[in-house]
């Protein structure tokens, strides 16, 4: 099967494939460019679809839809000049130009079903021949060019392989590759757009969150992820908010009495919510950059620096005790020299799309749960143990992190 074995044509690496986006007519649909037009997850139907081949690294991207009045074009100009496409997209109006288009192509084409919502990981298995779970039933087969229009237009969703000349789960010189989908995310009505939108928001966690992530800040995120979804409002937008929010947090921590430091623990609750909508929204709509990602990070640990800090001037402005001040220094400084070490590796992995491996134990401690502990502690008024374990805790990680560097590069 095409989705569970390597594919001679692209050995290489996949970067000079091409790809059509098939979008056919719904049925009992008058305006085919409303429904290719809904929004899943913030972003159309069609353009999530271009957007996905993209991120695979498909490098001519074209849409074919049949349009004998010659008038769908530039109804769909909306989502043809997104700023998110990088190239120009061909678009083509009928059979004849679609299989011209694939004859004068050098290059390995893909039809893609466009009635479903396409998975980044499959595509990207299938067009850099990455193995799959072989238990799962086929999702591309090559076509003779001479019946795509029986393909295309068939009311069937999986054609009968029987005839190899027509249709073939082996990939064949010169024939496209037909790839028809996942049937589950496959859109026939309007409560399928739905149900596909609430799957894109549960998913956009990471793939490392710890128990307490899962537990406490996703589902609180997700929440403020749906609000967001439908404002004009950019991932660094949302990460600003989340940075001012950590730093009322630690100007209310300053005042060292119980209830600013209650109210500087909920702020500090409230501001880790906000920063997971910012990478969910950068993720589902497709606005992840690399100056987001370095934003995102140095607003986390500037925050840490600040309320570690403040919570130590805060508890020696309550108790006159200057060893507090200490505390919160070393607390402070320790967090900073690990997110020196840290950072350039967190900034790595937030880089990769596919085979993201498996966190590291300093990944694992490099997490926001602590921010849950510290209200905790700030509702039973006992911030003096949090900022001595901070202290101890925070040069420890750093201390940690400095004899792992200095141990790879003894061995390298």
């Amino acid at each position: 099967m095409i989705n569970s074995t390597k594919l001679a044509h692209s050995e290489a690496t996949g970067k000079d494939s091409c790809g059509v986006l098939f979008l056919k007519k719904p049925a009992g649909i008058e305006n085919p460019v409303e429904w290719y037009s809904f929004k899943i997850a913030g972003v159309p139907f069609a353009l999530r679809n271009l957007l996905i081949f993209q991120k695979v690294n498909i490098n001519d991207l074209a849409i074919f839809m049949e349009d004998p009045e010659g008038d769908l074009e530039k109804s769909f100009d909306k989502i043809l000049k997104d700023s998110r496409i990088s190239k120009n997209i061909v678009w083509m109006s009928n059979i004849t130009q679609l299989k011209e288009w694939i004859k004068n192509n050098p290059n390995q084409v893909y039809i893609f079903n466009g009635s479903v919502l396409h998975e980044k990981k499959k595509l990207n298995a299938l067009i850099h021949s990455l193995p799959i779970n072989e238990n799962e039933p086929p999702t591309a087969f090559s076509v003779n060019p001479e019946n795509l229009e029986k393909l295309l237009f068939n009311a069937q969703r999986h054609p009968e392989l029987s005839d190899k000349t027509e249709f073939s789960e082996k990939p064949q010189t010169g024939f496209p590759i037909y790839v028809q989908g996942s049937k589950e995310r496959e859109i026939h009505k309007p409560e399928d757009f739905k149900t596909l939108n609430e799957a894109l928001v549960k998913g956009s966690g990471l793939h490392h969150d710890s128990l307490v992530t899962r537990t406490f800040s996703r589902p609180a995120s997700r929440l403020l992820t749906r609000m967001f979804l439908n404002l004009p409002i950019s991932p660094n937008q949302i990460t600003f908010i989340s940075f001012f929010l950590g730093l009322a947090s630690a100007f209310y921590f300053l005042r060292g009495s119980y209830w600013t430091s209650v109210i500087a623990a909920l702020l500090l609750v409230i501001s880790t919510w906000v920063d997971g909508a910012d990478g969910e929204i950068a993720r589902l709509k497709f606005m992840e950059t690399e100056i987001g990602k370095k934003l995102d990070i140095y607003c986390d640990n500037i925050i840490h620096f600040l309320v570690f800090t403040a919570i130590g001037f805060g508890i020696y402005h309550n108790t006159g005790e200057s060893i507090y001040l200490y505390l919160g220094g070393l607390a402070g400084l320790g967090g900073l020299m690990a997110f020196f070490l840290l950072s350039p590796v967190l900034l790595e992995k937030r880089s990769q799309i596919f085979h993201v491996s498996d966190p590291d134990l300093a990944e694992k401690f490099a997490n926001r749960d602590f921010i849950h502990f510290l209200f905790l502690v700030a509702l039973i008024d006992q911030l003096e143990i949090f900022i001595l374990v901070a202290a101890i805790g925070a040069n420890l990680f750093f201390g940690y992190l400095a004899y792992s560097r200095l141990h790879k590069l003894k061995t390298a």
